[in-house]
């Protein structure tokens, strides 16, 4: 049996966790730029709000009910997702981290005792422990334990747990759901799909797999053999090593000038050199863009693209800004008014690839020594305690987050203070 263990809400409850007074209030949590609404509590869902509505369009609704906003504090979600993880690997070795709220668990091997038990001491736990309610989805494979937990969240939400574990309630589960919510099956592919009556996904477990396969792809005949019981989306416990690592945010304001411009791109450099050396890998090329405001009707569009090559693959952060801003200056014009700048690092390799350069001298050690100590120094006393002084000092071009929460587990002065 695979359990899917889902926090509710995730971004609203983390809000909620370290603020009582937001129990029963309808919250939302923005985008970046404070743009449009990513989160919302079953109290927001309840007004009528939705994914990804305009902050604008909200105003009416805030006017009438008191709808409490906040900006996206990544950070918090983040530490509370590491927290939350840890917990789960408690009750269960094998664990798939699959999403920053999601996490699949294997619980085979339980068949001694009782396994509601066990899910429900589990979900518990990890509710009381962490302050964020969680829901668990149990069944025989991946896409049956998706839809156990959808399930769960509609009519067990206060038990917490629901389990697929007969073939009545299998059956009782596929003819409840819809195509458009069966995990791994998109827009386009539902579309399809109903066009041809296959309407709920019972129907689609009752089409051949291999019929699946001729007129879909493999993955469609994976998710009918998977629904009809059958494992075939095993678990991934290794950390996926990511092929491309990317950063980019909107400014908090238009900017035209290079400096500021300059300073944003150093700092999403930094970011993805920190990620890049999480996973123990070096990159050998970057690719850098600009972007204008796309929406403007007045304002002159402009949105370069520059690809470039490390001299030898690396993961040292100054090297990868000079690298950067080279190729910043070689794309940026005057006169134009900015709303965006981002960084993708290309052909990312292990730190182990021992690609030299027989024109270019670069003393690994020395760097690795370096970067080291930059890690350890940050990782103690918070991020960019040391950084480059191209990352700048006054953020001008940050982001809008007139809506953001304290960050209450990773800022000493943020802690909530007990007197």
């Amino acid at each position: 049996m695979l359990g899917i263990i889902d926090c509710n809400n995730f971004f609203a409850s983390c809000e909620r966790c370290f603020d009582p007074s937001l129990l029963g209030q309808p919250i939302v949590v923005y985008s970046n730029n404070d743009g449009c609404v990513i989160a919302r509590s079953e109290e927001a869902k309840a007004l009528g709000i939705r994914m990804g509505m305009p902050a604008f369009e909200l105003k009416d609704i805030v006017k009438e009910h008191p709808v409490r906003m906040f900006s996206s504090n990544y950070t918090l979600y983040g530490d509370m997702s590491r927290r939350i993880k840890h917990m789960i690997r408690q009750f269960s070795p094998r664990v798939e981290d699959y999403s920053i709220d999601e996490s699949f668990v294997d619980l085979s091997g339980l068949e001694l005792i009782n396994l509601f038990n066990y899910v429900k001491n589990m979900r518990d736990k990890i509710t009381q422990g962490s302050g964020i309610p969680v829901s668990i989805g149990v069944a025989a494979t991946k896409t049956l334990s998706k839809i156990a937990n959808r399930i769960c969240k509609k009519k067990y939400r206060i038990v917490g747990v629901y389990i697929i574990d007969s073939e009545e309630k299998r059956i009782e589960a596929l003819k409840a759901t819809i195509v458009d919510d069966i995990w791994m099956v998109g827009r386009k592919i539902s579309s399809k799909l109903i066009s041809k009556g296959i309407l709920t996904a019972y129907d689609l477990s009752n089409v051949s797999p291999a019929w699946a396969r001729a007129n879909f792809s493999v993955v469609l005949e994976k998710t009918v053999r998977e629904l009809q019981g059958q494992l075939c989306i095993p678990l991934e416990e290794k950390l996926k090593i990511n092929q491309h690592i990317a950063c980019q945010k909107s400014f908090g304001q238009l900017q035209s000038e290079f400096e500021p411009i300059a300073e944003a791109l150093a700092n999403y450099v930094a970011r993805v050199a920190e990620k890049l050396r999480k996973q123990k890998s070096v990159a050998g090329g970057i690719e850098i863009w600009l972007g204008t405001n796309s929406f403007s009707k007045t304002d002159t569009q402009y949105f370069p693209k520059i690809s470039t090559r490390c001299d030898v693959p690396t993961d040292f952060t100054p090297y990868l800004i000079k690298l950067a801003m080279e190729a910043l200056k070689s794309i940026y014009k005057t006169g134009l008014k900015y709303k965006r700048v981002g960084i993708l690092l290309t052909d990312i390799r292990p730190k182990s690839d021992g690609t030299l350069n027989l024109f270019h001298f670069t003393n690994r050690e020395k760097q690795d020594k370096v970067i080291y100590q930059l890690d350890r120094i940050n990782m103690i006393n918070g991020r960019d305690t040391l950084k480059s002084a191209q990352q700048g000092f006054n953020s001008s071009w940050k982001m809008k987050q007139n809506h953001l929460s304290p960050k209450y587990t990773t800022k000493l002065s943020d802690i909530i203070q007990i007197s």
